[in-house]
């Protein structure tokens, strides 16, 4: 990552959001079968957030579920990998929770993938399992799906500011 400090901010920029979820790192992880190529809707209920120093570093999309609960799915570039995904993550939830006012936030993550799952449970808990709901080369794999609450993300805002 450079110096720039990361942002995010909602975006409509749609060519650049499915070049980044076209991306040969994100793509074959983001899509069932069947899938030729992203094509990202802007609409007023989709929240594209952009990540990005002084060049994109990823994407997410949230979008709600309900009122208060919200979906998240992440497509962050190889170069906000580690430490500045994690930024990108608590940047994401501080939006949710204290711009949107949001009072849930909901992942699903295809079983898998290792390594978006360990990454989810850094900040939610696993909820539960949707068997059998993604289709993976010719095959229905589980998703699991993680969550965290406005209350979970505060308590974990205050243990990190203790322990700095």
């Amino acid at each position: 990552m450079n110096s720039a400090p990361l942002t995010l901010k909602r975006t409509h920029d749609m060519p650049l959001v499915a070049a980044i979820m076209g991306h040969p790192a994100i793509w074959p992880h983001i899509h069932e079968d069947g899938t030729k190529e992203a094509a990202p809707v802007d609409a007023d209920y989709f929240h594209w957030l952009l990540v990005a120093d002084d060049q994109p570093a990823g994407v997410f999309l949230a979008h709600p579920r309900g009122e208060k609960c919200w979906e998240v799915h992440t497509c962050l570039l190889p170069r906000a990998w580690g430490r500045a995904a994690a930024r990108a993550a608590q940047l994401l939830l501080e939006h949710l929770f204290e711009e949107v006012g949001c009072d849930k936030v909901v992942t699903n993550v295809p079983a898998y993938n290792r390594a978006a799952l360990r990454f989810a449970k850094t900040f939610g808990q696993v909820e539960g399992v949707n068997r059998a709901s993604f289709l993976r080369n010719g095959e229905m794999v589980d998703q699991i799906m993680l969550g965290i609450t406005r209350k979970e993300w505060l308590c974990q805002q205050q243990l990190q500011q203790h322990q700095q």
